[in-house]
């Protein structure tokens, strides 16, 4: 990946212009909602905004100008599905790679305050954060630290403390939740006007989740088994109800699916969620890292470099409890069930339901920062155009959030979180990582500075330690 920037992990990163207006010149901007090119464009950033946008002939006067010729401006990209460890050496990777916003699935709140305080302090440079705090899942839930429900009840108070006491952005519902506590909770966010995301529960189907109101859904979990001609015995056994021994054997289940799977019933399904206000997040790049997590090549991948030894431990297959068990076969499953939602994310696309992009990071072969690209070059094999892939790491977050009056496309008004490449990404995706320079609410990294960015990290990784924290992502169905 080709990078041009800088900046030492969490010391006031040395910004190359401080005066108040900044001209970008002869750029070509990348427009992202119509997924068309507007070259020779000239834009004026002045107080962390876009102030105005002309013809690159027209004279502008500003206190410092960037020459953007060759080059292509595109807005600032999301990875719209993250857990944040360590600040130090999360944020430069996710600057330098162009990411200026994040959503957080499963953080300390008392950590995300702080770092929106530092970053809000200009202590450090670092990404807009919409976080959830913990995770709300069954009795039994599958990570510490998850807030336990047993009843409606409880799913009540759930969201009444995560809001009111916590001031979470949005809850996080998860896969061992009961049908009950469920409900209670999509009523209760109603109730008190918060989004709730996460997991579709085992015992839920997608259809189902998207009418209680679920705004997002992750993983593509539960579209397979929705796809099933035999869904209802899927759903029997999550229930409990089948007695059969063999069922508990996760190839056995696994056969089942993709035996029964109907194309044509999932394509009535995803016309029916699309009458609904739900967006995916398919995560494809998570989704193929634990396909592939006993391939012991990756570990070569040189984005390494980057992981600290936590996180290249825990991506040891034979070290996580997840994995553990698993034998060549359900291996095997797993990347044929890769293939099968990368076809169902291009059916979801079809149908007309928004997507996200998001990574999952820090999962096994999710890159922080790095892997959004592979995200993006993942919806565009799942059968996306570059705008259109281009566009769920820009404009859908924007709008998801309600803030695209503001961000999400290059445009007269909105923040100045912007990345200027060096190469056409309508034409070529992968193009998305060859960065020139970010923007970052106005503020320039350019590219020594995003390198040096890149650099300090590798240092951190071996001397700042990381604790232990749930990665979200739920591996078995169970």
């Amino acid at each position: 990946m080709k990078f041009l920037l800088t900046a030492t992990a969490l010391i006031v990163c040395t910004i190359i212009f401080a005066q108040p207006t900044l001209l970008i010149k002869n750029a070509t901007i990348v427009d992202v909602e119509k997924g068309k090119l507007i070259p020779n464009q000239q834009v004026l950033i002045s107080n962390g905004f876009i102030s105005s946008i002309s013809p690159a002939k027209k004279q502008i006067k500003a206190d410092s100008v960037i020459d953007g010729k060759g080059m292509y401006l595109i807005p600032g990209l999301w990875d719209f599905h993250t857990h944040i460890w360590n600040d130090a050496t999360t944020f430069p990777l996710l600057i330098a790679n162009g990411i200026t916003g994040v959503r957080g699935m499963f953080e300390d709140v008392k950590n995300v305050k702080k770092w929106r305080e530092n970053i809000s302090a200009g202590k450090y440079a670092g990404p807009s954060i919409f976080s959830a705090g913990p995770i709300v899942d069954g009795p039994k839930p599958v990570w510490p630290g998850s807030v336990a429900i047993a009843n409606a009840e409880q799913g009540k108070k759930a969201v009444d403390s995560l809001k009111n006491k916590l001031k979470v952005d949005f809850i996080k519902v998860y896969s061992l939740l009961g049908r009950e506590g469920y409900f209670a909770i999509a009523e209760a966010c109603k109730q008190q006007n918060i989004p709730f995301a996460g997991h579709v529960p085992n015992v839920l189907t997608v259809l189902e989740a998207a009418n209680a109101g679920q705004s997002t859904q992750e993983h593509l979990y539960g579209f397979i088994e929705a796809a099933s001609d035999s869904s209802e015995k899927w759903f029997a056994y999550q229930r409990g109800e089948i007695k059969d021994t063999n069922w508990k054997i996760r190839t056995v289940r696994k056969e089942f699916l993709f035996r029964t799977f109907n194309e044509k019933k999932l394509q009535t399904i995803l016309q029916q969620i699309k009458k609904t206000n739900t967006w995916i997040c398919p995560t494809l790049t998570v989704n193929r890292g634990i396909a592939y997590v006993n391939d012991t090549s990756l570990l070569n991948d040189p984005r390494m470099a980057y992981m600290g030894s936590l996180t290249r431990n825990m991506w040891d297959y034979r070290k996580d409890f997840r994995l553990q068990s698993l034998t060549s076969k359900d291996f095997e499953d797993n990347r044929y069930e890769f293939e099968l939602k990368l076809k169902i994310t291009g059916m979801i696309h079809k149908a007309g339901i928004p997507l996200l992009a998001g990574t999952d990071f820090p999962n096994p072969h999710c890159y922080i920062g790095f892997s959004l690209h592979d995200e993006l070059e993942w919806m565009v094999k799942a059968g996306l155009s570059p705008a259109e892939a281009l566009q769920t790491a820009t404009v859908n977050p924007a709008k998801y959030l309600n803030r695209f009056a503001t961000e999400g496309s290059v445009a007269v008004n909105k923040k100045a979180n912007l990345v200027l490449l060096v190469a056409n990404p309508l034409q070529n995706i992968s193009n998305t990582k060859q960065i020139q320079m970010v923007f970052l609410n106005g503020k320039v990294f350019n590219a020594e500075q995003l390198q040096q960015m890149l650099e300090s990290v590798k240092k951190l990784v071996t001397s700042v330690p990381q604790q232990p924290s749930s990665t979200g992502f739920h591996f078995d169905e169970e």
